[in-house]
């Protein structure tokens, strides 16, 4: 039996979650359902969740499946608890949305030597705060078990500072099975990857480290196939760039570059030279080759031979430039059969002492590049 303190707190919650129709209906249906005193621990827990959590009346009677109080004190030191780690009223309840399940947890036994090892490491109370309101299954992880072992084994590889970065694009990461992700390394070892490449990989797109043994070797087996080698960058970049997407959106970027005319051997050649021709967006791809196809007359297997191209900003680079060989072409000063990557991918002073300034027309010209650099400003 309840205190009468309780019972009143209680009553009193339960009264303004009533105070909705559909929340009266919703509960009387559950008091139908169950016994008395399950039908008021339950109500109560809706009437918890969604006045003092934010929840909507569908997600607090999913939630209350998996979690019931019988009075407000364990969820109550809960939301203080992360209130006095530095978490706002925003990403305690966004926290709370998403995990329900560490209202039931005992803050100062589970949950604070998870933070209190993060800071450990160097990741400041405001970035842990940031990270585990969108990712508070961190917190459910085991830390000897899990945690500790994954930071530990990211320590072989990475500087300390470097795995807090990491861990802070991708907080997943601590979710690695360090057995896994010897497997993957081990891989590219024996296959003649170099360390420094496999690092890469690893800080840039660390979801790698989350595949399974068997996705992994489909990816590699897939890099391997197309002839890229193992020793050089592009090798893992297109590891990278297999692993960022579906095979559905990567038919869907195929049928993008064969609506130009590229067969599927080119494109895939080109994604041998240069794999980021294939992680670009569908917009991207179609603006450039419009670019180059229609406005310059140029061919798309010139582009697919030298992929590199399409990796460039379309208003900094490759429209102002564009602009510049339009007209030279216009005035004659260019044949219109001229094909370069020079011309596109050279820095910016050679770009201007090369194509612009040795010209006596230079005054015009730099004036036309001027402002289509500034269009893009």
């Amino acid at each position: 039996m309840l205190g009468s303190s309780v019972r009143a707190s209680t009553n009193h919650r339960r009264h303004c979650f009533l105070e909705n129709p559909s929340s009266l209906s919703s509960l009387r249906h559950i008091s139908s359902s169950k016994s008395n005193g399950n039908a008021n621990q339950h109500s109560f827990t809706v009437s918890y969740l969604v006045n003092k959590c934010g929840f909507s009346l569908k997600s607090a009677l999913e939630a209350s499946k998996r979690v019931n109080y019988e009075t407000p004190h364990k969820p109550d030191s809960l939301l203080s608890f992360f209130k006095d780690h530095g978490f706002s009223e925003n990403q305690t309840l966004k926290l709370t949305r998403k995990c329900p399940e560490l209202l039931l947890y005992n803050p100062d036994k589970t949950l604070l030597p998870k933070l209190e090892f993060l800071y450990s490491k160097g990741v400041s109370t405001t970035d842990v705060a940031k990270i585990i309101s969108f990712y508070p299954w961190i917190l459910r992880c085991s830390l000897e078990n899990q945690l500790v072992p994954a930071f530990d084994y990211l320590k072989n590889w990475f500087p300390n500072d470097t795995i807090v970065q990491v861990f802070k694009s991708t907080p997943l990461v601590l979710q690695l099975n360090p057995v896994t992700v010897k497997y993957i390394f081990q891989i590219l070892r024996d296959n003649g990857v170099p360390d420094k490449n496999i690092v890469m990989l690893a800080r840039s797109h660390p979801k790698t480290l989350l595949l399974s043994p068997q996705k992994f070797n489909k990816v590699f087996c897939k890099v391997r196939t197309m002839g890229l080698d193992p020793c050089k960058t592009q090798f893992v970049i297109a590891i990278l760039a297999l692993t960022s997407m579906s095979r559905s959106t990567w038919e869907k970027k195929l049928d993008v570059y064969r609506r130009w005319g590229l067969s599927r051997e080119e494109i895939l050649a080109a994604f041998a030279k240069s794999p980021w021709f294939m992680t670009l967006s569908e917009e991207k791809v179609v603006a450039v080759m419009d670019l180059f196809v229609n406005k310059l007359g140029w061919e798309s297997s010139f582009i697919a031979k030298n992929p590199t191209l399409v990796s460039y900003s379309l208003e900094k680079r490759l429209t102002p430039r564009a602009s510049v060989l339009q007209f030279l072409v216009s005035q004659g000063l260019i044949e219109k059969s001229f094909r370069s990557t020079t011309f596109f991918i050279a820095s910016e002073n050679k770009f201007l002492q090369q194509f612009i300034n040795q010209r006596a027309e230079s005054t015009q010209i730099l004036k036309l590049y001027k402002e289509k650099l500034n269009l893009s400003r």
